[in-house]
C-alpha cells in the first residue's frame, strides 16, 4: 500500500508538472495573441491612414481634373478665337489684295516720279526681307523643333497609352483574381475606372487638339512656302512687294502672337505632361498602395483565420485539458476509494485473520485443556476399575461372611450382648461410610450435570459462534480465564472425587457390593462428538441443571455416568484424527492461500490500470506535440 501511494503521489506530481508546463505554454500563447491582435490594431490603424491618404488623393486627383477640363475648355475658346482670328485675316488679306490692284494701276501712271522713292523703298525693303528671311529661318528651326517636341510628346503619349493599357490589363487581372477577396474594394475601383475613363478621354482630346495642331502647322508651312513664292514675287514687282511686306507685317504679327500663344500652348502642354507624369506616378503609387492594402487585407485575413483555428486549437486544448483533468480526478477519485475500500478489507482481514489465529491457539489451547481433562478422567476411570477390581472380592468376601453371620446369628439368636453392640456399631459405620459415599456421588454426579450439558452444547454452537465471531471478540479475552478457571475447578473437583474413590474405607463392603452390583451393568455405547469446541461467543457455559436425586437411592445419576465413561472409552479408543487437530491449521493456511491470492490480483489490476494511465497520457503529450508541431508548420 505504501508503494501505491508513492506510486500514486508520483503520478499526481508528474501531472502537476505536465500541466504547469501545459498552463505556462498557454500564457506564451496567450501573451502571442495578444502580441498579434496588436499588431493587427496597428495594421488596421495603418490601413486607415492609407484610406485617408487615398481618399486625399482621389480628391485631388479629381481636383486636377477639373483644372485640366477648365484649361482644356480655355484652349478650344483660344484654339476657337485663333480660328476666327485667321478668318479674318484672309479676308483682310483679300481686301489688300483688292487695293493693291487699284493702287497698281495708279502707281504705273506714277511711276516715273516716284522711281527713286520706290527704289529707296526696294532696299529698305531687301534689307528688311534679309532680316525677315533670317527671322523665317529661326523660325523654321523652332518649328521643326517643335515638331521633335510633338513627336517625342506624340510617342510619350503612345507610352502613356501602352502604360495604360497595361495597366488596365493588369487591373482587369488582378480584378478576375481578387473578385472574390475584394468585395469591398469594388466600388473605389469602378472609380478609378471612371477616373482612368475620364483621363483617357483628356488624353485623347490632347492627341486631336495635337493633331489639329499639326493640321495647322502644315497649313502654317504651305502658307509660308506661298509667302516665299510671293517674296519672288515682290521681287517682281515693288507694288506686291509693298502689299506683300504690309501683309507680311500683319503676319508676321499675327504669327508672333501665334508663337507666343504656340509657345504658351506648349508651357501648358508641358505642365500638363507633367502634370500626367505626377498622374501617372500618383497612379503607379496609388496601384502599389491598392496592392499593398490588398496585400495587407490578405495578410489580416490570414492572421484572422490563423487566430480563429489557434482560438480554436487552444479551446480544444483546454477542453482536452479539462476532461483530462476531470477524468484524472475521477480516476484518482476512484483509485483512492479503491485504495481505501482495499486497505478497508485488508485491515479487516487482517484483523479477522488475527481473529482466527487467536481462535485457533485459544482452540489448541481448549482441546490441550479437553485431552488433560480426558486423560485425567481416563487415568480416574482406570483407577475406578482397579478399585472396582479390588473391591469386588472383598464384596464377594464380605457377603460370605454377612450370609455366615447371618446364619450363625439365626443360629445363635442368644448371643452376649458385647456381639450386638459391635454389630450395631459396625452397623452405624457402614450407614455412615454409606451417606458419605451417597455424597461423594452427588457430589460426581454434580460435576457430570455441569460437563454433559457442555458437551450437548458444543453441536448448537459451532454454527452460531461463527455468525457471532466478529460481534464478540471483545468478550473472548474476558471471558476465556473464567472458563479455564471453571474448567479447572470441574477438573479438580473431579479428581478429588476420583481420588475418593482411589481411597475407600475397609467399612465400605456393603456399599461396595451395591456399587459392584450397579456397575456390573454393561455400559451403553453413546457417541458423543470427538471435535466438540469451546464456546466461542465468549459467554460462560449454561449452568448445571437442577437433576432431582433421592437421597434414599444409593446411586441416582446412573446413567450419566455411564455416558461419560462410555465417552471417555470412546476417547480412549479413538484418538483425535489429524484432520480434526489441524482443522484450525488447514483453515487458516486457506485462509492465508486466498489473501495472497487476491493481493497478487490486487497487484496485477494496479499495474494493468497505472500502465493504462502511463499509455494514456503518452498518448496525450504525443497528441499536444503534433498539434504544437502543426501550429509551428
Amino acid at each position: 500500500m505504501h508503494q501505491i501511494d508513492i506510486m500514486v503521489s508520483n503520478k499526481k506530481v508528474e501531472w502537476e508538472r505536465k500541466m504547469r508546463a501545459l498552463e505556462a505554454k498557454m500564457d506564451v500563447r496567450d501573451q502571442e495573441l495578444a502580441e498579434a491582435q496588436s499588431k493587427l490594431d496597428q495594421k488596421g490603424q495603418e490601413v486607415g491612414m492609407l484610406r485617408q491618404k487615398l481618399e486625399n488623393l482621389q480628391k485631388t486627383k479629381y481636383e486636377m481634373v477639373k483644372n485640366y477640363e477648365a484649361q482644356l475648355q480655355a484652349l478650344k475658346s483660344q484654339f476657337s478665337k485663333l480660328t476666327h482670328s485667321y478668318e479674318k485675316l484672309q479676308l483682310h488679306q483679300l481686301k489688300q489684295d483688292r487695293v493693291q490692284d487699284k493702287e497698281r494701276g495708279q502707281e504705273n501712271q506714277e511711276a516715273p516720279f516716284e522711281f527713286s522713292n520706290l527704289n529707296q523703298k526696294l532696299e529698305e525693303f531687301k534689307a528688311k526681307s534679309r532680316e525677315w528671311d533670317k527671322k523665317e529661318t529661326l523660325f523654321q528651326n523652332h518649328l521643326v523643333s517643335l515638331d521633335a517636341q510633338q513627336k517625342l510628346l506624340s510617342e510619350k503619349c503612345n507610352l502613356f497609352q501602352k502604360q495604360t493599357q497595361n495597366y488596365q490589363f493588369q487591373i482587369s487581372s488582378k480584378k478576375q483574381k481578387k473578385d472574390d477577396t475584394i468585395t469591398s474594394s469594388q466600388p473605389r475601383v469602378e472609380k478609378d475606372e471612371f477616373i482612368i475613363e475620364k483621363l483617357k478621354f483628356t488624353v485623347n482630346e490632347i492627341a486631336i487638339n495635337r493633331n489639329k495642331l499639326e493640321e495647322e502647322n502644315l497649313k502654317f508651312q504651305q502658307e509660308l512656302k506661298m509667302y516665299q513664292k510671293q517674296c519672288q514675287n515682290v521681287e517682281a514687282g515693288l507694288s506686291e512687294m509693298k502689299n506683300e511686306l504690309q501683309t507680311r507685317d500683319a503676319l508676321w504679327k499675327g504669327v508672333k502672337m501665334e508663337c507666343q500663344q504656340l509657345r504658351k500652348e506648349l508651357l501648358k502642354i508641358g505642365e500638363n505632361r507633367n502634370v500626367q507624369e505626377n498622374q501617372m506616378n500618383l497612379q503607379s503609387a496609388c496601384v502599389q498602395r491598392v496592392e499593398d492594402l490588398e496585400n495587407k487585407k490578405t495578410e489580416l485575413l490570414a492572421l484572422q483565420h490563423h487566430q480563429k483555428s489557434q482560438q480554436e486549437d487552444l479551446n480544444k486544448i483546454r477542453d482536452h485539458l479539462y476532461l483530462e483533468e476531470q477524468s484524472h480526478s475521477s480516476e484518482q477519485k476512484r483509485m483512492r476509494t479503491e485504495i481505501s475500500d482495499l486497505t478497508k478489507k485488508l485491515h479487516q482481514k487482517e484483523i479477522t485473520i488475527a481473529t482466527i489465529s487467536q481462535k485457533a491457539t485459544l482452540l489448541e489451547r481448549q482441546l490441550k485443556m479437553e485431552l488433560e481433562i480426558k486423560r485425567k478422567l481416563l487415568r480416574a476411570q482406570q483407577l475406578l476399575g482397579l478399585s472396582y477390581e479390588t473391591i469386588k472380592p472383598e464384596n464377594t468376601h464380605l457377603k460370605e461372611t454377612m450370609e455366615n453371620w447371618e446364619s450363625r446369628r439365626r443360629m445363635n439368636i442368644d448371643l452376649p450382648n458385647k456381639e450386638n453392640e459391635n454389630y450395631t456399631t459396625s452397623i452405624h459405620q457402614l450407614e455412615s461410610e454409606n451417606e458419605r459415599l451417597q455424597n461423594k456421588i452427588k457430589l460426581q454426579n454434580d460435576t457430570e450435570t455441569s460437563l454433559l450439558p457442555r458437551l450437548d452444547t458444543y453441536e448448537e454452537t459451532e454454527y452460531t459462534s461463527q455468525a457471532q465471531m466478529e460481534e464478540k471478540e471483545e468478550r473472548n479475552y474476558q471471558n476465556e480465564n473464567e472458563w479455564q478457571m471453571k474448567q479447572t475447578q470441574t477438573a479438580t473437583a473431579m479428581f478429588k472425587t476420583f481420588r475418593c474413590f482411589q481411597n475407600p474405607s475397609p467399612t465400605s463392603h456393603g456399599q461396595g457390593d451395591i456399587i459392584g452390583s450397579e456397575s456390573s451393568s454393561s455400559l451403553p455405547s453413546h457417541r458423543l462428538s470427538s471435535d466438540q469446541e469451546q464456546n466461542l461467543d465468549g459467554e460462560s457455559p449454561s449452568p448445571p441443571m437442577a437433576y432431582t436425586s433421592n437421597v434414599d437411592k444409593p446411586f441416582p445419576g446412573k446413567e450419566r455416568i455411564d455416558v461419560l465413561l462410555s465417552h471417555i472409552y470412546s476417547t480412549e479408543e479413538n484418538p483425535l484424527s489429524p484432520p480434526e487437530m489441524s482443522f484450525p491449521t488447514t483453515a487458516a493456511e486457506k485462509f492465508f492461500e486466498e489473501e495472497e491470492n487476491r493481493a497478487k490480483e490486487f497487484e496485477e489490476l494496479l499495474s494493468s490500470h497505472i500502465e493504462e494511465l502511463q499509455r494514456h497520457s503518452e498518448n496525450t503529450l504525443k497528441k499536444y506535440a503534433w498539434l504544437m508541431h502543426n501550429r509551428h508548420v
